[in-house]
């Protein structure tokens, strides 16, 4: 039996509690599916995405490393990635489906997105500063699972801080072939 979406989050929130992470601390409880109503119809994985959390407790001078769930990206909440899609609007690629919406955050505005159309399952799209916007995953259980597989084979680590072994990252996405 394959995996639902959410049996995925929890396996990287596992990982999250095994490291240590802040933000464990910080996720603020999932919207109930109604609770994503006011925001347009969503995709059923993007609704059970904010099911899982809506996004983490921010505060002034908050260190950006500890609301990351992995390096670098932070979980949006639902109100907060639907008032970024107007800075992202010149986006030829996210203008290729019926919608779009913002999942993961950097702090300089680069984003992991669900872009769906249609009845299709959503795609995860990585918009990057200064690159086109490109396709990164299959459909988001592939984007949790890929990160809880760098978990597992080191291509995340943390000390006091998130880091990324790039080349084990790069073979891991390539070996996988699946994510993308």
């Amino acid at each position: 039996m394959e995996e639902s979406l959410t049996d995925r989050l929890d396996d990287l929130e596992w990982w999250l509690r095994m490291l240590r992470r802040p933000v464990v601390d910080l996720l603020v409880p999932g919207l109930p599916a109604d609770g994503t109503a006011r925001h347009g119809p969503l995709p059923p994985v993007v609704v059970e995405w904010f099911g899982w959390h809506d996004g983490v407790t921010r505060a002034p001078g908050q260190d950006h490393g500890d609301i990351e769930v992995i390096p670098g990206y932070a979980p949006l909440a639902l109100a907060e990635a639907v008032g970024l899609r107007p800075a992202y609007e010149e986006d030829p690629v996210l203008l290729l489906g019926d919608g779009w919406l913002p999942l993961l955050a950097s702090e300089a505005g680069d984003l992991f997105a669900v872009l769906w159309s249609g009845a299709y399952e959503p795609r995860v799209v990585a918009v990057r500063s200064g690159e086109p916007t490109r396709m990164a995953f299959v459909d988001l259980p592939a984007m949790v699972a890929f990160f809880v597989e760098c978990f597992k084979r080191g291509a995340f680590t943390a000390d006091l801080r998130f880091t990324v072994d790039h080349a084990r990252y790069d073979q891991l996405y390539a070996e996988l072939d699946g994510p993308h």
